[in-house]
């Protein structure tokens, strides 16, 4: 179980900030354990939570004419929520966990409240929501490549990849079968 201490420390580590600003946050976090196959965020409901993985993998996913479509994966370091359940909307993802996985968990309307009167805890939700922006603008890149570019766009930016999510997951999150994906991992 992670203390308020280490809570402390490891959002040290992400943001790089002064101590004042993250016991700012301590009131209103808390860290989580949950199991492979758990789902922390589902479509078509809110969700008051974000996260930060400390130790895990997890996907994104929806549903489209019956089946599961990856549309994006997280692993340690990285922020977990979805654009409209950080707005406070019910969420269009369904975010689960590939791998047991310990989060810092985050009340979103606080984080927020506090954002609004701190300006480093603003600029880190600003930075944050930026990146966000960016991966989507990426993701859409991925669109205009063949399969081949964006296999291998996809195992530069995240090598473990292979390792930590299943062939099938892959292959949604690509836009091709498997037996396609399959074809290009034998070729390379």
């Amino acid at each position: 179980m992670m203390n308020d201490s280490a809570i402390k420390t490891h959002l040290l580590d992400l943001f790089n900030i002064d101590t004042y600003a993250i016991d700012q946050i301590l009131g209103f976090s808390e860290f989580k354990e949950y199991k492979k196959g758990d789902v922390l965020i589902e479509e078509g409901k809110r969700h008051p939570y974000f996260y930060f993985i400390i130790k895990g993998a997890v996907k994104s996913y929806y549903h489209f004419e019956g089946k599961e479509i990856c549309s994006w994966f997280a692993f340690e370091n990285e922020m977990i929520a979805t654009i409209k359940t950080f707005a406070g909307e019910t969420s269009n993802e369904t975010i689960e966990l590939l791998e047991n996985t310990k989060f810092i968990k985050i009340q979103t309307e606080k984080f927020k409240k506090l954002a609004d009167k701190n300006l480093t805890w603003s600029h880190i939700m600003s930075a944050l929501i930026s990146s966000h922006a960016i991966f989507l603008e990426d993701r859409i890149k991925l669109h205009f490549m063949s399969s081949k570019e964006r296999y291998n766009k996809l195992i530069l930016s995240e090598p473990q990849i292979l390792q930590r999510v299943s062939l099938t997951d892959i292959s949604s999150f690509l836009g091709m079968s498997r037996e396609n994906l399959s074809r290009i991992r034998s070729e390379n």
